[in-house]
C-alpha cells in the first residue's frame, strides 16, 4: 500500500482532462521505461480511481509513471517500503523511507517530470481530440499562452454536459470569440483568465444595461 503523499486529510478525488505519464521512470536516479502508471494519492483513500485530486484546496494531477521495481519501492510489495513520494512546497519529491515503524522519509529530488498542471493537461486533451468548434466547424489549434509564467491555481466551474447543452463547448466558443476584442488575451487554459476579468467587469460597471438586457428589457 502506497504512503501517504501528505498529511493533511483535506484531500479529495477530481474528475479532470485526459494526460499521458511517462515515457521515463519518474524517480530521479532511474530512468527506465515506465510501465505502470502510479496513484500518488492511493486509490483507497480517495474512494475511487482519481486520476486528479484537490489537497487543501489546489488541484494536482494524481498519476505519474514508474518502471515495475520502482512502483514495487512504492507500494511495499517486495521487501517493504523503500520509497514515498512526498508533496513539499507544491512540488512532488521521490523519497527514500530510512526508518520503520516511525517512518522518515529522506528527499532525493523532484519527480522527473513533475505531473501536469490543469491547465496543460487540459490543452493536451484538446490537442489531441481532434475536436471542432461547435459554431465554425474548424478544427481546434492548441491555444498557447503569452503571457509569463506566473503561479497559478485552478478555478472550476460545473457546466452541463448534456446532448442538447455542452457548456465546455459554449464556454470555449464564446471565449474564442471574444479573445481578438481583448488586449492581451488568448484561449489558452491560463489565458482565459485575461477574457474573463474584463468582461466580468464590464457588466459590473454597466450593470443597470446588463441587467436590461438579460431581461430583454428595451430590446
Amino acid at each position: 500500500m502506497t504512503l501517504p503523499a501528505v498529511d493533511t486529510w483535506d484531500v479529495k478525488g477530481l474528475r479532470g482532462p485526459h494526460y499521458t505519464v511517462g515515457p521515463n521512470c519518474s524517480n530521479p536516479t532511474c530512468r527506465r521505461l515506465a510501465e505502470h502508471a502510479h496513484h500518488i494519492i492511493r486509490r483507497s483513500a480517495l474512494g475511487s480511481d482519481y486520476a486528479w485530486v484537490e489537497i487543501d484546496g489546489q488541484v494536482y494531477a494524481n498519476l505519474t509513471g514508474v518502471c515495475p521495481e520502482c512502483h514495487d519501492d512504492l507500494t511495499g510489495r517486495v521487501g517493504g517500503h523503500k520509497a514515498a513520494i512526498r508533496l513539499v512546497d507544491a512540488l512532488f519529491l521521490w523519497c527514500r523511507v530510512v526508518d520503520r515503524p516511525d517512518i522518515l522519509y529522506d528527499p532525493i529530488g523532484p519527480i522527473v517530470p513533475q505531473p501536469p498542471s490543469w491547465e496543460s493537461a487540459s490543452d493536451e486533451e484538446i490537442a489531441s481530440s481532434g475536436e471542432n468548434c461547435p459554431t465554425c466547424g474548424q478544427k481546434r489549434r492548441r491555444s498557447v499562452s503569452t503571457h509569463p509564467h506566473r503561479r497559478r491555481k485552478s478555478w472550476i466551474v460545473k457546466v452541463p454536459a448534456e446532448h442538447d447543452e455542452n457548456g465546455a463547448e459554449v464556454l470555449d466558443s464564446l471565449v474564442e470569440n471574444l479573445v481578438p476584442l481583448i488586449p492581451n488575451a488568448d484561449s489558452s487554459a491560463s489565458g482565459r483568465y485575461y477574457v474573463l476579468v474584463p468582461v466580468l467587469a464590464y457588466a459590473l460597471m454597466d450593470s443597470g444595461r446588463f441587467v436590461q438586457t438579460m431581461t430583454g428589457v428595451g430590446a
